[in-house]
């Protein structure tokens, strides 16, 4: 069996179960008692590397098209929900204002300045900026060359952080897209590389053993990381969480390939990234109502763990009767107007475009 054939038809439920912790890292960075997970964004890139990578190993066809469908609805649907709020009920949010310059460079993923950072009025869409980016010049490699896209995008990648790294650029859009958090996409291809040619490996069923051993690898990675910005005085962002995302990750969907895990665990990997963008202003809303977060002693740490369930059940919500639905219809428009009211048929790997990237 090729190693193309065999990726497609791994469920890799390890990776839903990745982005289930990558989006709570990030809900924890916005518990004021914790603050500490906003490396939760770099177990995503190296994810969306990786996907990338193996979405296309057979077929580019749709590639864009698929991507446009699924990342931009649902932001632009809470783009256009926050700027509402801004401009109906300002009180709501702290630092975003109904600015329409915004609002159009929002919905392009086009990087501006807000107050102290560069991020959209979504705030979290940040990272959206660089997925968009990623697409269009993974895009561009493969109508370069689809058998070396990878080669190409990943080369492209350095050469830009390397950049950054000697140039210091006045303009907004070429230092943000200088950054090197986008070597982190890279890393994700190069897991995907790496877990092709161990597809016969795979194949054979590795013994209990070794998958103890990986998925304990992968896990003290994860709990490295809360404490790897000690080193951002004397490491960049793509070493100090870049590197131990990507080990983490290449010991995960290592240890546990194949394995069908819980499906509460798949569900909130499904559920990502409607806990990713709209998480802050469920817990906005919930301090707002209930003003808790300042209390202390251990009713902060039982109130965090309400609020963190809570974005989880919306998420949930969100995901099942919005985002699921909304990306099924899109596809059925755009990519098989021929089926109208099916889902095109698909390699399961693929139905995973749905759940989780």
């Amino acid at each position: 069996m090729s190693s193309a054939i065999e990726a497609s038809v791994d469920k890799l439920d390890s990776v839903q179960f990745l982005r289930a912790i990558a989006a709570t890292a990030v809900v924890v960075q916005h518990v004021p008692l914790f603050r500490n997970g906003a490396w939760g964004v770099d177990i995503f890139f190296v994810i969306s590397g990786f996907i990338m990578a193996l979405v296309t190993a057979k077929s580019k066809r749709h590639f864009f098209t698929k991507r446009v469908i699924r990342v931009v609805p649902l932001y632009w649907l809470g783009t256009f929900g926050v700027f509402g709020v801004a401009l109906l009920l300002p009180s709501l949010l702290d630092n975003t204002t109904a600015d329409l310059t915004g609002l159009i460079k929002s919905l392009l993923f086009i990087p501006y300045q807000k107050g102290e950072y560069v991020q959209p009025l979504l705030f979290l869409g940040w990272t959206l900026n660089f997925e968009m980016f990623f697409y269009v010049l993974f895009a561009l490699s493969m109508a370069i060359s689809h058998r070396h896209r990878l080669l190409i995008c990943s080369l492209v990648l350095i050469v830009l952080v390397l950049l950054g790294q000697w140039m210091k650029f006045d303009s907004v859009i070429l230092d943000f897209y200088s950054s090197e958090i986008l070597a982190e996409f890279a890393f994700g291809m190069g897991c995907y590389t790496l877990y092709a040619r161990t597809a016969g490996w795979r194949a054979s069923g590795p013994t209990i053993g070794v998958r103890v051993v990986l998925v304990l690898i992968s896990v003290t990675c994860i709990a490295s990381m809360p404490f790897n910005e000690t080193f951002a005085t004397t490491l960049g962002r793509s070493i100090y969480w870049g590197i131990p995302a990507t080990l983490c990750f290449l010991a995960m969907v290592h240890g546990l390939a194949g394995l069908r895990l819980p499906w509460g665990m798949v569900l909130l990997g499904d559920a990502s990234y409607s806990l990713y963008l709209f998480h802050p202003y469920v817990m906005k809303v919930f301090n707002k109502v209930f003003h808790v977060f300042d209390t202390s002693g251990l009713l902060a740490y039982l109130i965090a763990a309400l609020a963190i369930g809570l974005c989880y059940l919306v998420a949930i919500s969100i995901y099942r009767l919005v985002e699921l639905p909304m990306t099924r219809r899109l596809r059925v428009i755009f990519l098989d107007r021929h089926r109208v009211g099916k889902l095109p048929p698909e390699l399961p790997v693929e139905r995973s475009e749905l759940r989780g990237e």
